[in-house]
């Protein structure tokens, strides 16, 4: 952190003391500052703190405390201003190789056959044998001239996580561990998909109807910020009913169906609430879309359920964090995470 300390008087500041307010991150180096200031003249202050945990800090406000030459009159600062800082997930690393040949996001393609018609390229002059949908009527308006519109040539298949963070659908031994590892996994496939800047959703599923997110759907190249910052605000043990790390929860008994009584099916009803949430989106999804479950093991009957969202042509993986038994009827693509070190798989 850095902070510059100015004099705007025509007279020097004799042995300040220059400080800031850490918010909770664990300082180790130069929380203070003994610094004398001339007139007219400005010093920067830097400070140091190691992030041990995943969270949303503020930092500030800052003082300084000083006096005249004399010791006579005395006084602080208070500087009110604040500020946050977001300590995302530890970084990880996780490579996915594409099932059934289907690629990760869009896939570049020369066949003009393919062109993807929601991601418009260039304008050229038309040809005889275009077709007339294809003309951009305005702008042949503006530049007297027929202009036809050409797109990029890709093929579309999306990538989107399906994230559940639950507390109340992990086991009671080191869950707050495992959601924490869970956590990580989604920042390391974020990240796969910004190296390779591809489009990616995101389903966030917690005990918290506040922390809910149906989707978040961004071009992840370009837009990361905003979702590493939304999995360092995550707070899972929030509204667990009093069952946090901590054991008291600020919530208590609003565990949620996230999913709404209303769009649950009767014959569903024994389904876990993240998997009644899971086809519930999956309804919405595009065809060819690589939807990824990460989170615990759940029961049989639940990963049936989610199998039939393979026959809107969706493909599905399950990466799992407190399950050894790997065995799944169907040969589904079920990976067992890490508990801990830079990779996931």
């Amino acid at each position: 952190m850095e902070l510059w300390a100015e004099n705007s008087g025509f007279l020097p500041a004799f042995l300040m003391v220059v400080g800031d307010t850490s918010g909770g991150v664990a300082v180790f180096r130069n929380i203070k500052s003994l610094c004398t200031l001339g007139a007219k003249s400005r010093q920067l202050f830097r400070w140091e703190a190691y992030g041990n945990s995943r969270g949303v800090f503020t930092m500030g406000p800052g003082t300084i405390r000083g006096s005249d030459p004399l010791g006579l009159f005395p006084f602080v600062l208070n500087f009110e201003e604040t500020t946050k800082l977001y300590v995302y997930p530890a970084p990880a690393y996780v490579g996915l190789k594409s099932p059934g040949g289907i690629p990760l996001g869009n896939l570049i393609s020369t066949d003009p056959f393919n062109e993807d018609l929601t991601r418009s390229r260039s304008l050229r002059e038309y040809k005889n044998g275009d077709e007339s949908k294809r003309i951009n009527w305005k702008a042949s308006a503006r530049n007297s001239m027929l202009l036809v519109n050409e797109y990029e040539l890709s093929l579309s298949y999306p990538l989107v996580l399906f994230l559940n963070v639950d507390p109340d659908e992990y086991v009671p031994k080191n869950r707050e561990h495992y959601i924490e590892r869970i956590i990580e996994t989604a920042s390391a496939i974020c990240l796969m998909a910004a190296r390779d800047r591809q489009v990616l959703g995101l389903i966030l599923h917690t005990g918290d109807r506040d922390q809910t997110e149906d989707s978040l759907i961004s071009p992840a190249a370009f837009t990361m910020i905003p979702i590493l910052e939304r999995l360092a605000a995550l707070q899972p043990f929030k509204a667990s009913g009093g069952k946090g790390p901590d054991g008291d929860g600020d919530n208590p008994g609003d565990s949620g169906d996230l999913s709404g009584e209303d769009s649950v099916e009767p014959s569903r009803e024994y389904l876990r609430a993240s998997t009644r949430l899971l086809l519930e989106k999956g309804k919405t999804l595009n065809f060819g879309t690589r939807l990824i479950y990460a989170g615990p093991s759940l029961p049989e009957e639940d990963f049936f359920a989610m199998e039939t969202l393979k026959r809107q042509r969706l493909s599905i993986e399950y990466f799992i964090i407190d399950e050894k038994n790997l065995a799944f009827p169907g040969g589904t693509g079920k990976y067992q995470l890490k508990e801990m070190g830079y990779a996931i798989l």
